[in-house]
This record gives structure tokens, sequence and C-alpha cells, in this order.
């Protein structure tokens, strides 16, 4: 076997053959293969446990959306349902007012015979164009009138018609010989190329016609035909000047003046002939839509109460689709009407782009809407849930440091108790044996040495106050924090009552607004109390008319958590520059030979505010006294001032 270089393989197989090196590398990888193959499970559980939260509101959402696409899909198809309906219905009602229209012209032309003794054709002609057929009826191909002729009667009207220039009869006999009676046309109008051939002609040996001329004389109404096809103009520029056109013709009786008609008898003799009128369904329809049928509908018209090919009358599109399976729309419907005593089949199908509307388009926006909003959900909770890990983890470190804080916070419990008591007893010492050399052996000292005597007590017991003032700080820091609903003004009152007290021979001005509550700490608002009074009575000492305010602004203004309390009064005050420096530990603005103090207490307040959640800010001006404000639970934005107004004496 030959050897490589160590260079071109691993380290490990340096001293191995080349072949036997692949071999194990190789092995290797179907170890390592193997391993996560098997570890893919568990990691997969892992995974699935930790996400299981995000997993579970992202399937709730998806179910949601899936329900609601359902739910908004079954609302647009029931919403276009009811728009399919009213159109249908709109259809109908329209196509019936039309038709009425058209009869109720008919009822004037018959009225024309009524009101005059004889009609002539230039009067037909007159009364058809004044109704304007081509604006007005643009579906009415011709009004006419057909009189009733018996056979004594036949070679008079022959010989009228030959003198008014008029063809003859026609057709002149029934194929079964000469006939009981003669129905020719005498009026049409308009005279249009397609109207003039009807002149003469004797419709009634047409079956069509003959049963409806038979049903309107015998009941006295106008009476339609079932589908039959009229002649009509074409338009301009087509090869043939006329053409055939599926339509209908309506009778309406005319009876002879004065004769009764209350029965089909007395119908019969009394008939004088009938008003026609012929009409194209594709002319009617246009006037009955302005020209304008919706265009994702199919409409069609079929005569009588069959929708068979060979009665239907009119086809919005040329497609028949009435009666094919293969061809069935999701939303059709067939409806009747009557025009003229004869029934009609409308039948109505929705085309593909009935359903192409924008409220369509509505369930896959909110399905698309829906698996968005999904992610985005699944997305927030898989980072809430890392989050969560994350927190349980600083959570774990919080424990830890916790620990930590609470053994360091025994170790300062030592501290203050060896402050406590380790530092107080050697003050003690040092006080007492001062005193007793000065009361003991004050007659051997001279006044430099009383004097330096004194100073040592002084000192020590300065000392002690800082550290009672000091040991107070920590307290306040660590004490827990009970809230409850305090009494301000009564604090403030008792406050200023000890103070008294301690001075009676003072005449200080206290101003306590009534009724001021809050909610905190009873024992450590005191405290603050206590600090903020006894600074501000402790500042007018040198002021003969001192005056002491406290009170409330509960509508301090934007930027400024009602209430706002302020403490202020009139005395050494303090240069504005330094405002922020009086709330630091040993912070002093005036010397301790002007006024007593170790600079403690307003830290002890700011402590305290700080608890409350609050804040505390202080302006003055030196000789005309300080004004310090603090607000509980919130703070003031921004740093300014709020103004407070004046309290109440109390």
């Amino acid at each position: 076997m030959t050897q490589t270089p160590c260079e071109s393989r691993p380290w490990w197989a340096c001293s191995l053959p080349e072949n036997h090196t692949r071999a194990v590398f190789e092995v290797d990888l179907v170890e390592r293969g193997l391993r996560s193959l098997f570890e893919w499970p568990g990691r997969l559980g892992r995974h699935l446990r930790r996400g299981a939260a995000a997993y579970m509101v992202l399937l709730v959402a998806l179910i949601l959306t899936t329900l609601a696409g359902l739910y908004v899909r079954a609302d647009v198809q029931a919403q276009n349902g009811v728009r399919f309906d009213e159109t249908v219905n709109a259809t109908q009602q329209a196509i019936g007012r039309r038709t009425d229209a058209y009869v109720d012209a008919m009822y004037s032309a018959r009225g024309l015979f009524y009101a005059s003794q004889r009609v002539t054709a230039d009067e037909w002609n007159g009364y058809v164009e004044g109704i304007t057929p081509g604006e007005r009826f643009e579906g009415l191909q011709a009004l006419g009138y057909v009189e009733y002729v018996t056979p004594a009667e036949r070679e008079d009207y022959f010989r009228e018609a030959r003198e008014r220039g008029q063809p003859g009869l026609r057709p002149d006999l029934d194929p079964g010989g000469e006939r009981a009676g003669y129905y020719p046309v005498k009026f049409v109008g308009p005279m249009d190329a397609a109207n003039r051939d009807l002149i003469s002609r004797d419709e009634y040996t047409e079956p069509e016609h003959r049963v409806a001329m038979d049903r309107a004389r015998d009941t006295g109404e106008p009476v339609a035909t079932s589908r039959v096809y009229v002649m009509t103009e074409t338009a301009p520029g087509a090869i043939a000047d006329l053409s055939m056109r599926p339509g209908f013709v309506v009778y309406m009786p005319v009876y002879r003046k004065g004769e009764p008609t209350e029965n089909i008898t007395e119908r019969r003799s009394a008939l004088q002939g009938f008003i026609v009128g012929a009409f194209r369904m594709d002319g009617l329809l246009k006037s009955t839509f302005g020209g304008a049928f919706d265009p994702t509908l199919d409409f069609e018209v079929y005569d009588g109460g069959e929708t068979a090919e060979s009665s239907l009358l009119y086809d919005d599109d040329g497609v028949r689709r009435a009666g094919m399976a293969q061809q069935a729309a999701k939303y059709q419907k067939s409806g009747r009407i009557e025009v003229a005593g004869r029934e009609w089949t409308l039948f109505f199908s929705a085309l593909p782009g009935f359903e192409r509307g924008g409220s369509n388009r509505l369930p896959l926006f909110v399905f698309l809407s829906g698996l968005v909003t999904s992610f985005l959900l699944f997305f927030i909770i898989w980072m809430l849930v890392r989050s969560r890990d994350r927190a349980e983890r600083v959570s774990e470190e919080l424990e830890d440091a916790n620990r930590e804080l609470e053994g360091a916070n025994r170790e300062l419990e030592a501290f203050s108790y060896s402050v406590s008591h380790d530092l107080r007893a050697p003050l003690r010492t040092i006080d007492g044996f001062s005193r007793i050399l000065i009361e003991d052996y004050g007659d051997k000292l001279d006044n430099d040495g009383e004097d330096y005597l004194e100073r040592v007590r002084g000192a020590s017991q300065h000392m002690g106050n800082l550290i009672d003032d000091l040991l107070d700080l920590s307290r306040v820091a660590r004490k827990p924090l009970r809230r409850e609903t305090v009494n301000l003004s009564a604090l403030a009152e008792d406050v200023i009552e000890r103070l008294r007290a301690s001075e009676p021979d003072r005449n200080v001005e206290v101003v306590i607004e009534k009724g001021m509550m809050a909610q905190g700490d009873a024992n450590l608002l005191t405290v603050a109390l206590e600090n903020l009074l006894g600074n501000a009575w402790k500042f007018t000492s040198k002021k003969p008319d001192a005056r002491i305010e406290f009170g409330a602004n509960r509508q301090p203004g934007a930027g400024f958590l009602a209430p706002v309390y302020c403490v202020r009064d009139n005395g050494a005050g303090f240069e504005a520059a330094y405002a922020q420096r009086l709330f630091g530990a040993f912070q002093r603005l005036h010397g301790t030979e002007e006024f007593e103090g170790t600079g403690i207490g307003l830290a002890t307040v700011q402590r305290i505010v700080h608890r409350h959640g609050g804040r505390v800010w202080a302006e003055g001006q030196v000789g005309e006294g300080a004004a310090f404000y603090f607000t509980l639970g919130g703070g003031a934005r921004g740093g300014v001032e709020a103004p407070v107004k004046k309290a109440e004496v109390a």
C-alpha cells in the first residue's frame, strides 16, 4: 500500500494507508448521519414542546380563517342569489309594464272607432303618427285595423278596395272553399315597405291568428298569438330589404256601437273588426331595457309554459341555455308572465361574469388576510415563547443576584448594628468623661481648656446625630412599604404641634390645607413631613413674621400627576442654582454656625418620595424663602414647577 503525505490527509490518519483513511472517513460520515437521524425525533419533540402555544395558536387561527372564508363565501353567494332574484323580478315587472303600455295604445286606437261614425285612412294614419311608434313604441312594427266582412259584403269590399287603389283579398279562398267570414286588413301604419304588403291581407287563414281572433272575439279582451314571424325592414347596408323577425300579434275586438255584448253569442253578432298590433321581440325588449340589459345574465323568452326551442321568442346572446343540462348555471330561474291573455316563460341564467364583482373577491381576501394574520400571530407567540425562555433564564440569574443581595443586606444590617452599638459606646464614653472633667475639674482648667472640652462634647454629640440620621436613611431604603389611606393634613398638624412644643416661645403662622388624603406608608410619610416642616421651622427661626404653608394643587396642568403637594416658607431661602444639591446626603447650603443640621433630612425625603413612585423638587431665593414640591405615585415631566394654591389656615 502507498502512503500519502500528512498535509493531504486528516491529522488522525496521517500514519494510515490512503484507502484505509477513506474507509474510516466514510464510516465517520455514516455514524454522524445515523446519529442525526436518531436525534431528529428528540429535537423535533423539544421544538414542539417549546413552541406548543405558538403552534396551537396557528392551528386555531387557521381553523378560524377557514371558517371565516367559508362563512363569507356563503354570505356572498347568498347576496348573489338575492341580487339575481331582484334582477329577475325587476325584469319581469319591466316587461309586464312595457307590454301593458303597448296594449294601452291599442285600447286608445279602439277608442278612435267608438268616438267616430266612420274612421278614414287619413284619420288612422294621423293617429299612428301621433303615437310616434318609432320612439315610444319601438317594438311595435304595425298597428292596423282588421274589418270583419261577411260573404254578402265581399264584393262591395272588393269594389271599394279597388277604388282606393288597394289589392284584393289575399288569400282569396280557403283550400276547402268559400269562408263564412273574411278579415282583411283595412288600415295599417306606419306605411313603410314592410307594412304596405299587409293591406287587404286576411291572416284568419293562419291557425295562430285564427285562434287568437276567435278567442278575442268571444272574450272581448285583447289576445296575443303564439310565436309568429313579423315582416320588418332591415338595417341600412343589409343584403335584403326586408326580413322576418320573431314576434307576436295581438288582436283586440271592436264591436258595433249600441249592440249588446253580454255573452258570446251577442259578441259574435256585434263584431265589427279587430285592432291588430304586430310586435317584434327584439324591438320590444330593447325599448324595455333602454338597450342595456345586464351583460352578466342570459335572458330568454318562450311562448307558453314550455322552454322548447320551437317556442323561443327571444334569446339575449343567441346561446340557448334553458333545458340544457350541460350548461346549467349556479344561478338560474324561470318565471311566467301574461301578455294579452297569453302566457310567456322567462328564463334567466347567470353567466361566469356574474360572480366576478368586487364582493365575490371578498372570500379570497378574507382567506389571504387570515393566513397573513395567522402566521403573524404565530411569529409573535413564538417570539414571546423565546422571550419567556430568556426571561426564565434571566429570572434564574436574578434569583442568584437576589441571594447575593440578601447576603449583602445581611452584612449591611450587621454593619448597621455595629455602627449603632460599637460606635455609640465610644461616643458616649467621650461625652461622659468630658462632662465629668467639666463638672469635677472645671476649677482647675482655664477658659481655653473648658472651651476645648465643650468642643469635644459638641463634636461627639454631632457625630451621634450623624449616626442616627445615617441609620434612619438606611432604614427608609430597607423598610417594607405598606400602602394605606393617609391623612396628610392630620400628620402635618401633629408635626407642627411637636415643633411648637419644642420651642413654645416662637410665634409662627402655620397654614395647612384641610382634607389632603393620599395613598402611602403612614410612617414613612410622617418622616418626610417631619423633615420638610422641620426644615421650614428651622430656616424661619430668624424671621419675626415667620410663615409656613402646606397645601396641594389637584389640577396642576399638563405634565404633572395630580395632586402636587407643597411645603412653603418665608425663611432664609437658597440660591436657585444649587437646588439639585439639596437632596444629596451631607449637602448643606448654610453653615452649622448659622443653622444646625447634618444634611441628611432632604436625602431621606427624596428616598421616601421615590419609594412612593413620585418625585420631589425645590425652588427658592436667598432671603425670600423656599418651596418644596413632591408627588406620590408619579412625577411631573419636564422638571417644571406646578403652581400650588394657597392653603387654608389650620
